[in-house]
């Protein structure tokens, strides 16, 4: 197949004639950068719900997706046409520069942004987690169970103890256990969304 065919294919196959996972991309920049955007601008108060959901259904899919993504020409270009891993760059940077900023205003620990932060936080250090270890297996050429095994059982734990808590309220409130508004149950979630990261 000639380069103008090949061409002529993805813009056929994917909406708008936009490379593959181009809508993706603008719709997860779309919801991370309202998120981020709103908690530069009131850090003590949460997003609107249906957005702190959705942020991290964006997160997750768009992560899991793109490193599924062939890395192969005859796919199109990258999303955007931006090179292959700049939009999840993007993201990445978008929310730790907003945790930086939210973190030095005074009192910021006990803002409730910081609260979604810490989650998207967990779920992409689980990400980079597996990134990481990846690289290092093929290294040193070989794998092992023990990391899953540690990531599984402290991810079933998390929503065991999370389960009790919401039928029973067995977790001390942040005021006895925590940091500001972060208490356990907070502690407990970004465990989960670090598992959930760390598999995509």
């Amino acid at each position: 197949m000639s380069d103008t065919a090949a061409t002529a294919d993805w813009r056929r196959r994917h909406a708008l004639g936009l490379p593959a996972g181009s809508v993706r991309a603008l719709l997860a920049l779309g919801v991370v950068g309202t998120v981020c955007g709103l908690l530069v601008r009131a850090p003590d108060e949460a997003p609107p719900e249906a957005l702190e959901s959705l942020l991290f259904v964006v997160l997750g899919h768009y992560f899991a997706a793109r490193a599924q993504a062939p890395a192969d020409a005859s796919a199109g270009p990258p999303p955007l046409w931006l090179p292959r891993g700049s939009v999840r760059l993007l993201l990445i940077a978008g929310l730790v520069g907003v945790g930086v900023i939210v973190m030095r205003q005074e009192g910021a620990a006990s803002q409730r942004g910081v609260v979604t932060l810490v989650l998207a936080f967990a779920f992409v250090l689980g990400l980079l987690l597996t990134r990481v270890t990846g690289w290092l297996q093929r290294r040193i050429g070989g794998t092992s169970r023990v990391l899953e095994d540690m990531r599984a059982i402290v991810g079933i734990a998390a929503v065991g103890a999370l389960a009790l808590h919401a039928f029973f309220h067995v977790l001390p409130d942040a005021a006895t256990v925590g940091v500001g508004r972060l208490g356990l149950e907070q502690g407990l979630a970004a465990l989960v969304g670090f598992y959930f990261g760390s598999r995509s």
